[in-house]
């Protein structure tokens, strides 16, 4: 298999993300919910535009510097990526099948899925990284990762769907925009 083959097959991946329902949507009882490449999207808007918030005042988020806006786009375009082998796994999914053991599929997911593409090894080393929140940009994609989702649940909530609160409790933030974002979401 050439480049160019492997290249094409990641974009059927990438693709398939648009017809992959959020699974905890569909389990909350909203009909026709957002895609994962819907939610991949906003996340990726959001981080970046996160990333310039923080980039005003660096130094008060506890930075040494300020964030690669470019590395945030990296991470939050490819952070749910291994989804399209692995499917939406729910919040009640990873309950049972514990953490490690879903982290440990993703990332054989993710590796299948860059195997032999230029730079692939470095968007595995990005995603791992992405996983363990060890990098400041990617502790600002995981925040964006929720606060879109707790985005899209008051949006679901103010079409009428009850049943939500599973999307916003329990919200740890890496960074104190986030917080305050978080903030206006609940109001």
């Amino acid at each position: 298999m050439d480049q160019f083959d492997r290249l094409r097959l990641l974009l059927d991946h990438a693709n398939d993300l648009k017809q992959l329902p959020r699974t905890g949507w569909l389990l909350a009882g909203v009909a026709a919910p957002e895609s994962v490449a819907d939610h991949s999207f906003a996340v990726a808007v959001l981080a970046l535009f996160l990333a310039e918030l923080v980039n005003e005042d660096w130094a008060a988020e506890g930075l040494d510097g300020p964030l690669d806006a470019g590395e945030v786009a990296r991470l939050a375009l490819i952070h749910d990526l291994a989804e399209s082998i692995l499917t939406d796994l729910p919040l009640r999914s990873a309950d049972l099948l514990g953490v490690a053991v879903k982290h440990e599929a993703e990332e054989r997911a993710m590796v299948r899925l860059l195997a032999d593409l230029p730079g692939g090894s470095g968007y595995a080393e990005r995603w791992r990284a992405y996983g363990a929140a060890s990098t400041p940009e990617a502790r600002l994609v995981k925040d964006a990762d929720k606060l879109e989702m707790a985005h899209q649940a008051r949006r679901y909530a103010r079409r009428g769907h009850a049943d939500l609160d599973e999307f916003w409790r329990n919200r740890r933030w890496y960074y104190d925009v986030s917080r305050r974002f978080f903030t206006v979401l609940a109001t």
